[in-house]
């Protein structure tokens, strides 16, 4: 009953919350408070995918200095878990930018921020590493042993959202082959990797069965590390040498052309 009582309160307030503004001191302690109850709620009933949604917005919203070091390592411990268990989330930069999973640095639980890091760089091999070398920690942890195939099959999708978003747009056609060495799966594989992410809608295009290969044209948005933001600037760098030579090739050339 307690457990009804508490989701019928988050249903019913979380209407009011909206229509506070949230740059206001006063609406940021609201909702800290709001999202902490909703959180904890979720952490005892689940879905795990449901208690992350949560617990990123808490995150946002509250001080972690106004927090005991014991509940800083709890709250990146369970987020951590759910990132990397939870169904639908894909969005590994939330967590691993987050100043919350820094509380795990140097503590026996501090290959969980490693698994997450390597998810969120799509590597696959180096995900796989962190999870060999604490085989025995993670079989510890009840959730990434009965998940272990959805988490391996996450991280095989964001190798792939990876190797998409760090081709130019205008090069997105990628074999099948490239992909199989990119994700490690065998070729005969790749196809599904494919569709699964056109179905849970990662990414956007056409695959191309006869020919092998898939033309992507959209590639889900998420939170980028220092990294890969250095790497899109880079991008922008080289996007706008070119508009700009494309610029003074059709300045030296209009006239000409018009006179013709």
């Amino acid at each position: 009953e307690a457990l009804e009582a508490t989701k019928s309160a988050i249903d019913k307030n979380r209407s009011v919350l909206a229509e506070l503004a949230d740059t206001e001191s006063e609406a940021a302690v609201v909702h800290s408070a709001f999202y902490e109850t909703a959180m904890t709620y979720r952490k005892a009933v689940g879905p795990p995918e449901a208690y992350y949604r949560e617990a990123i917005q808490y995150v946002a919203y509250t001080s972690l200095s106004d927090l005991s070091e014991e509940a800083r390592y709890s709250l990146a411990t369970d987020l951590s878990l759910a990132a990397l268990t939870g169904e639908g989330v894909f969005n590994f930069g939330e967590v691993v930018t987050a100043q919350a999973l820094q509380c795990l640095e140097g503590t026996d639980l501090s290959y969980l921020g490693e698994l997450l890091s390597a998810g969120a760089r799509g590597d696959v091999l180096g995900f796989q590493r962190v999870a060999d070398a604490h085989a025995a920690a993670i079989q510890l942890q009840p959730s990434l042993v009965s998940r272990a195939e959805a988490v391996k099959e996450k991280i095989t999708l964001l190798a792939l959202v990876n190797m998409i978003f760090e081709r130019p747009s205008l090069e997105r056609t990628l074999s099948f082959e490239d992909i199989s060495d990119r994700v490690a799966v065998p070729v005969d594989q790749v196809e599904w990797v494919i569709m699964r992410a056109l179905s849970l809608k990662l990414i956007k295009g056409t695959m191309d069965q006869v020919e092998q290969t898939v033309d992507v044209t959209w590639v889900m948005p998420r939170v980028l590390d220092n990294k890969q933001m250095a790497e899109l600037a880079s991008r922008f760098g080289e996007w706008a040498v070119k508009v700009s030579k494309t610029h003074e090739y059709m300045l030296e050339h209009t006239g000409a052309l018009l006179n013709q």
